[in-house]
């Protein structure tokens, strides 16, 4: 009889914690750990920033060529920002005169800064600038330089988006700074279209 008791005591110790906790407190990343204090918008991945505030952020990746020389860097277009700016970055590295490339993209405009071993500089910039025009809407302005100085003032925007303080005017300046340096034969203007002069006539 003692044994019935102890062993229904036991039972009911063990239960009755279990009733305390509802269904949002034992809900930790895989749903088996206590996390009381998630929030429903980093649920969505994005910690203190609402959909349309993520939507804001400026994408910005830099990749350079792995030491045994593979070029394997796969990917797609997508819609967001960062993931556009990881696809061109990834198609101009495909290129194996480009050693190290960083593409910010921003709601109307791909600025490219790339480091490459060429001797046609032209040809080059209008290899990477073809690159970006393949996969974003054909409204958007691209902007590239291989002047590898700009690495460190495009990269101070990957953490800025369009409601940054005087973040267009800064840009703007570092457009006029990236157009000294060849920008291809041809070149999008407002309308999308091509202006100069075309690849097969370039390329001769």
């Amino acid at each position: 009889m003692k044994k019935f008791i102890i062993a229904g005591l036991t039972f009911t110790m063990l239960f009755l914690p279990a009733c305390g906790m509802d269904k949002g407190d034992y809900d930790g990343a895989n749903g088996n750990g206590l996390n009381p204090t998630l929030d429903v918008k980093d649920r969505a991945g994005t910690p203190g920033k609402t959909q349309q505030e993520a939507t804001d952020d400026f994408g910005y990746t830099r990749i350079q060529s792995p030491s045994d020389d593979r070029r394997n860097f796969g990917g797609g277009p997508q819609i967001n920002k960062k993931q556009l700016s990881n696809t061109i970055s990834r198609m101009i590295m495909q290129n194996q005169v480009v050693r190290d490339s960083a593409t910010l993209v921003t709601s109307d405009k791909v600025l490219i800064v790339y480091d490459a071993k060429t001797e046609d500089r032209e040809k080059t910039a209008d290899m990477v600038k073809r690159s970006a025009m393949s996969v974003v809407p054909r409204w958007f302005h691209v902007y590239v330089s291989d002047d590898t100085t700009l690495f460190e003032y495009i990269e101070r925007y990957k953490n800025m988006d369009e409601t940054s303080t005087n973040v267009k005017r800064s840009i703007d300046g570092l457009i006029k700074e990236m157009k000294k340096s060849p920008q291809g034969y041809t070149d999008p203007n407002k309308d999308g279209e091509m202006e100069g002069k075309g690849m097969s006539e370039g390329m001769k």
